[in-house]
């Protein structure tokens, strides 16, 4: 595969991956209101949590925060919002702001997850109550426990994550079983590497700012490989990535590919100019998160 084609490739991985996991975090059944009213707030919220979700993609952060603050208003009650306010906040470098919004996501989370263990219900005090089958009730907490690991996983709290993400799995959530196998993974190769996607790891111990406008960072590619017995990858790549901040470009310095039967083979880009990064890449999320004002120029 040519050094160009790995550049490009990489933007897949996020597809794949925010098109499953993304996506399947909003795939909510309305909770256990029976209330017409609140099944077209909540059709509403979730609608603006997915447009969130396309400008991020398109490297809109600011405009995904709006989209997302904007569902809050309409139920401030629901931990999701907050839980997604707070990773845009972390990829802006607004950590305040993203720690705030944690917090309330995680309070908002325990609320629904109590409100979700099954009670017995007193036909005679509450005659508008309504049955709930407990597999629906199962359903809603697994849903909620998966919401919750991507939150504590988003702010590096790894172990809360699979705590949650093996309850979610136990209740019948295939993409949280799945992030089990993410978290072995960063287990394995050091916490220095930090998720860009389910796939993608930037190493925040080798960032380094040659010039002002400019940033050089390693990213690390995993995807397309299948888990091996002992839980790690037969392959990786590793790319140096230099950023240009003032234009929002960037260019490959070198790439080299990570093999558990073979020592690592190294390749020179054939054309190192400058590129502009395509939605979703690592290097456009990047550009986001080190290049200051956080702004697309």
């Amino acid at each position: 595969m040519k050094i160009r084609d790995i550049v490009f490739a990489g933007a897949f991985v996020l597809i794949l991956f925010c098109g499953g996991a993304a996506r399947a975090a909003y795939d909510l059944e309305v909770p256990v209101d029976p209330w017409d009213e609140y099944r077209l707030q909540h059709k509403h919220y979730s609608r603006l949590l997915l447009k969130s979700y396309d400008r991020a993609f398109a490297n809109d952060y600011e405009g995904a925060v709006k989209d997302v603050t904007a569902a809050i208003e309409i139920l401030p009650d629901e931990g999701l919002a907050y839980a997604d306010r707070a990773k845009l906040y972390l990829t802006l470098n607004r950590q305040k702001d993203a720690d705030s919004d944690f917090r309330r996501a995680l309070y908002l989370f325990e609320r629904a997850l109590e409100r979700y263990r099954p009670e017995p219900v007193d036909r005679k005090k509450n005659k508008t109550a309504r049955r709930i089958d407990p597999a629906e009730f199962a359903k809603l907490a697994a849903t909620t426990r998966y919401q919750r690991g991507e939150a504590y996983f988003a702010f590096e709290q790894y172990k809360n994550a699979k705590e949650d993400f093996a309850a979610a799995c136990q209740g019948g959530s295939a993409l949280a079983c799945s992030r089990m196998w993410d978290i072995t993974q960063i287990e394995k190769r050091g916490l220095n590497w930090v998720p860009l996607s389910a796939r993608q790891f930037y190493d925040r111990q080798r960032i380094v700012r040659p010039a002002r406008d400019r940033v050089r960072v390693w990213v690390r590619r995993e995807d397309g490989q299948l888990p091996k017995a002992d839980g790690g990858v037969d392959e990786s790549i590793q790319q140096h990535l230099e950023l240009h901040c003032a234009t929002r470009e960037f260019r490959l310095i070198e790439a080299f590919t990570i093999s558990a039967s073979s020592q690592g083979r190294a390749e020179k880009p054939e054309q190192p100019g400058l590129l502009k990064p395509i939605p979703g890449s690592a290097a456009g999320k990047l550009m986001v998160m080190l290049c200051p004002p956080y702004e697309t120029k």
